[in-house]
């Protein structure tokens, strides 16, 4: 499955991400692959909320880092690239948030990921519904994006008992 989410998010990039402009979502490219990493530091040893299984092709490690390092950053540079300016901003998120999110309930149903210390879909589809527009806003405002990241970060820290 891996595999086949590469593929059809490499075809989609190539067809509809800003390739020409990709300097310009660099930064954000890097905000949510340093977020995942940081979320994959500090659940290493013993606290997930939410693991990525291994498959045929790649090893547990290998499928976070695809995932951290490849997925999250190109998924960023296709949803900013085609962002609307003006009109249809909503429903543009309610796409982004529904795709992402029904991408993630295959791979649940598939036993691809999975959901520890009270995690499950619903949190997930909550933390999806916050993670595009924190992508947007630190595109567009990386002042008040990063405080604010680390302010919920700290609130999901608390609520599932890390801290």
């Amino acid at each position: 499955m891996n595999i086949v989410l590469i593929i059809t998010l490499l075809f989609f990039v190539f067809w509809k991400g800003d390739w020409r402009n990709w300097e310009k979502y660099y930064p954000s490219m890097l905000y949510i692959a340093l977020a995942a990493t940081i979320y994959e530091t500090i659940s290493y040893e013993e606290f997930h909320l939410w693991e990525f299984k291994k498959d045929i092709f790649f090893s547990k490690f290998n499928v976070h880092l695809l995932h951290n390092l490849v997925v999250n950053p190109l998924v960023v540079l296709l949803y900013l690239s085609n962002y609307p300016m003006h009109k249809r901003r909503f429903l543009y998120n309610v796409k982004w948030i529904t795709g992402f999110w029904f991408v993630e309930i295959i791979a649940s149903k598939a036993q691809m990921i999975t959901y520890y210390n009270g995690w499950n879909l619903a949190w997930s589809l909550l933390f999806i519904i916050v993670m595009f527009p924190m992508v947007h806003l630190h595109h567009r405002n990386k002042t008040i994006a990063l405080p604010l990241s680390v302010g919920i970060s700290m609130l999901l820290l608390v609520i599932f008992h890390y801290v």
